[in-house]
């Protein structure tokens, strides 16, 4: 039986940075479900792989985009 490892972050805020956010989770290979709610987005990013190492190196990467994002606020 393969191995199945999963991250999910949870992100809220406005619409203007949730397209970017998304933007730069696309190539990361992760499942991205927006969701509004009133004046904010709820952004659902989930990261699924067989290989821990990998997962982790992905979801590194990830949060490094977003802190770019994050920074520039």
């Amino acid at each position: 039986m393969a191995e199945r490892h999963e991250m999910t972050l949870t992100w809220t805020g406005d619409l203007e940075t949730a397209h970017r956010l998304v933007e730069l989770a696309r190539p990361h290979s992760c499942e991205i479900k927006p969701n509004e709610e009133h004046d904010s987005v709820i952004l659902t990013v989930v990261v699924v792989d067989q290989d821990l190492q990998q997962l982790r190196d992905t979801v590194d990467a990830l949060l490094v985009s977003f802190d770019t994002v994050e920074s520039e606020d």
